[in-house]
């Protein structure tokens, strides 16, 4: 997605303390963000024309919520998997793997929600208010990167809200952007709480006037649905 605008960038809100740069060392050592890791899964659904794969986060005992793209198609709206495994990889049971069922889907956002049988007792993540975000306020994402062998490494990524989406949107946008296999992972606040899932990367184009000059920026970041509207989803699976 190409969105334009003739607007300077936004300016990183004031209320925000200043983030130290050692901010992705304090996300890998801190257990809370490890407990959010272990609600964390890897996602390979076979369909006729191949594999796909991301992430899910398991958002009750037997639910995982994800990205509708991994088992469909986006075209047309319809379930295109014919099976679909999940694995935690990077948690001590990495041979471990289940099959799961759509139980719910949303196109018109990118999500879906899964059913599946757990290998055990699961962490239980809350939620937060995405509408509470301001732009430069750091959030943080997990998910997998895969391997030509096939096995994931899940690990947190630190992020920044954007201010490029408008009020009321169902997505909101965070930089920079992250790799394919994110797709389908949580987006956190510094609180832990579950405020999105992220969806696909984008491209924002900026036109700068300045007297007689025109200037162009681009800036790539990553479209993240927000996960209040996900709830209408998940009960629609219990």
């Amino acid at each position: 997605m190409v969105v334009s605008s003739d607007t300077a960038r936004y300016e990183p809100s004031p209320i925000q303390e200043p983030t130290p740069t050692s901010f992705i060392l304090r996300l890998i050592s801190d257990p809370k963000v490890k407990e959010v890791q272990e609600a964390h899964f890897m996602i390979k659904a076979e369909h006729p024309m191949g594999i796909k794969a991301g992430t899910g986060v398991a958002v009750g005992q037997e639910l995982i919520l994800t990205d509708f793209h991994l088992v469909g198609s986006s075209k047309t709206g319809d379930i295109t998997a014919t099976e679909i495994r999940i694995s935690q990889p990077h948690m001590p049971w990495k041979e471990w793997y289940a099959l799961a069922e759509v139980e719910a889907t949303d196109p018109s956002v990118d999500l879906a929600v899964l059913e599946f049988e757990p290998h055990g007792e699961l962490p239980s993540l809350s939620f937060g208010d995405p509408s509470q975000l301001r732009p430069g306020e750091q959030v943080y994402l997990i998910g997998h990167e895969f391997f030509p062998d096939g096995i994931g490494l899940i690990y947190p990524r630190d992020a920044e809200i954007v201010g490029d989406f408008p009020s009321g949107s169902p997505f909101f946008g965070v930089t920079p952007p992250v790799i394919r296999g994110f797709s389908g992972g949580g987006v956190f606040n510094l609180q832990n709480q579950l405020v999105g899932v992220a969806i696909k990367d984008y491209i924002l184009i900026d036109t700068i006037r300045d007297g007689g000059r025109t200037y162009k920026t681009v800036e790539q970041g990553t479209i993240v649905t927000r996960i209040d509207w996900a709830i209408h989803l998940l009960k629609k699976a219990e």
